[in-house]
């Protein structure tokens, strides 16, 4: 049995806080009010915005019903709101009728957390059966993940309104808005004796809160250690080689026409001359065949700067195997193509990156969120981060200032597009990423398509889902916006998405060239910290 309480000490120390305990109860209320009041205003506007990001999920949940949900949660908040503004200013009267709208307001909080809650779960499913539509998976864990993202916050506020209610059910609280102190403890005197005496058994009750904390700490450790994040410093190959490799020209041949022979006696000539039967048609069509000019310093290894021969970079450091760092995002196929065990992109490349210029090369993929580039220590973060998807891309204010300081810097952002949607969503984030600058078009004649594979025409488009030609941001005379259009990775997956071998091989050597740029100039810009 729980040890008896002892009424005379209760009411002893309590007696003091009877003039600040109705401003401690309505405080809270009055906080919530304020928040389901905002949640009432931007719901349907919130909702309207991710319909933009996420089109098929959002679709479907709003297909099933979603829309009267939506709805119906925003209508409940700004009842809400009302109901626990009142409260919280009828608290300051000190009388029954004040305690009692009080714990009511308790009661409809309750509610609306269930709501929320069945809102959250609803279009966490939809947006799981739209994924698996469009061919992937979403497992338990991503599922439970992208859940908890959304109800940590309504939890942790129903743990406050559960602490409130309880202490609105204390004798300190019915003798501050009811008049004298009661004889009897009431419930919420029995549940905080029960939490601070432990109840009838208190052996089993420390032991089974040790196992709870015990198992929330391996739980939830991992998570808070993914969102603080560490970072583990880029050390670019340390050597001396030379940029000049081979020469890359892609075109595709003309078919030439047939010609119809009538009557080769007749004083009437057929034959209209076309421009393809040209000699110099012939010519220009010899010099802009696709070739692999060899030249001596191509042989693997040799890639750098400094005209050496071993291969790497006077400023570099050490040997460390090259890595390929994807930034995370709120938005749909950040991760596209980088599968591990079906798709692998960035394995691939980094693969043929290895067999090109020999360099080691890191054996698994790695991404972090955007925020995570503030962990990197002056002058050894990544030279380049990469960045795709397939359509909206959301960031806080707070990602974009990690990015633009990375960049300005001496980082650079490969952005590789995953379709027309996408195309558009990062057009508005590199404006608010560089409000002051905009994209432009990156001439042929380049550096970053002559190093160390010569690209005459500039980069390979691919499937044009952002147009033809290669976009970037220039700050100081170098790009720190790298934009491809054609969707390259999918060129980099396995199997190459059906693409002709030699126009594979070509996306492979563009990938190289933004490497070995992207190197080179951090390396320049962030000279200073190193030493």
């Amino acid at each position: 049995m729980a040890p008896p309480l002892d009424n005379s000490r209760t009411a002893d120390t309590t007696e003091p806080l009877h003039g600040l305990l109705p401003s401690l109860l309505c405080l809270p209320l009055g906080v919530l009010a304020c928040v389901l009041a905002r949640c009432a205003a931007l719901l349907p506007w919130h909702a309207g915005w991710l319909v933009q990001g996420e089109p098929a999920s959002l679709a479907l949940f709003l297909e099933q019903g979603g829309a009267g949900l939506v709805a119906a949660l925003a209508v409940a908040c700004g009842a809400g709101a009302v109901v626990m503004l009142a409260a919280s200013l009828a608290g300051l009267a000190r009388r029954p009728w004040a305690l009692w709208l009080l714990r009511k307001s308790c009661g409809a909080a309750y509610v609306l957390g269930l709501l929320y809650a069945y809102v959250v779960l609803r279009a966490t499913r939809a947006a799981c059966e739209a994924v698996a539509d469009s061919g992937l998976q979403v497992d338990a864990v991503g599922l439970a993940a992208m859940r908890w993202h959304y109800l940590w916050p309504a939890g942790l506020a129903a743990l406050a309104v559960a602490a409130l209610h309880v202490t609105s059910w204390r004798r300190m609280a019915v003798a501050a808005y009811a008049g004298p102190l009661p004889d009897e403890p009431l419930v919420g005197d029995r549940i905080v004796e029960n939490l601070t005496t432990h109840g009838r058994d208190p052996r089993y009750r420390k032991s089974l809160l040790a196992s709870i904390a015990t198992h929330l700490i391996v739980l939830i450790a991992p998570v808070l250690l993914q969102l603080y994040g560490c970072a583990h410093s880029y050390l670019v190959p340390h050597g001396s080689g030379r940029p000049m490799v081979a020469v890359v020209q892609m075109v595709q041949r003309r078919k030439k026409r047939k010609r119809l022979v009538l009557n080769p006696n007749s004083a009437i000539y057929f034959h209209v001359p076309d421009l393809e039967d040209s000699d110099i048609l012939k010519q220009v069509e010899e010099m802009t065949q696709l070739t692999y000019a060899a030249d001596p310093s191509a042989r693997a290894g040799k890639m750098g700067a400094g005209g050496g021969t071993e291969g790497g970079w006077p400023d570099g450091v050490g040997r460390e195997p090259i890595r390929f760092v994807r930034l995370e995002y709120h938005g749909r196929d950040w991760d596209d193509g980088m599968d591990p065990k079906t798709t692998r992109a960035d394995v691939n490349f980094l693969q043929e990156f290895h067999r090109l210029t020999g360099f080691k090369v890191a054996r698994r993929s790695e991404s972090h969120p955007i925020r995570l580039l503030a962990r990197y220590k002056k002058g050894f973060a990544p030279p380049f981060v990469y960045m795709t998807g397939s359509a909206g891309i959301r960031a806080s204010r707070h990602d974009l200032e990690v990015l633009r300081e990375y960049l300005l810097d001496g980082g650079m952002l490969f952005a590789d597009c995953g379709g027309r949607r996408w195309h558009r969503s990062f057009r508005a984030f590199v404006g608010r990423l560089f409000p002051d600058k905009r994209l432009v078009v990156i001439a042929d004649d380049d550096p970053i398509f002559h190093m160390p594979y010569a690209f005459p025409n500039g980069a390979p488009p691919l499937w044009h889902h952002g147009g033809t030609k290669a976009l970037g941001i220039k700050h100081k005379g170098r790009w720190a916006v790298f934009y491809h259009p054609g969707d390259i990775n999918d060129a980099w997956k396995t199997g190459h998405s059906d693409l002709r071998p030699e126009l594979a091989k070509g996306a492979f050597l563009m990938g190289v060239n933004i490497i070995y740029y992207a190197f080179t100039h951090y390396l320049d810009e962030t000279r200073r910290y190193r030493k």
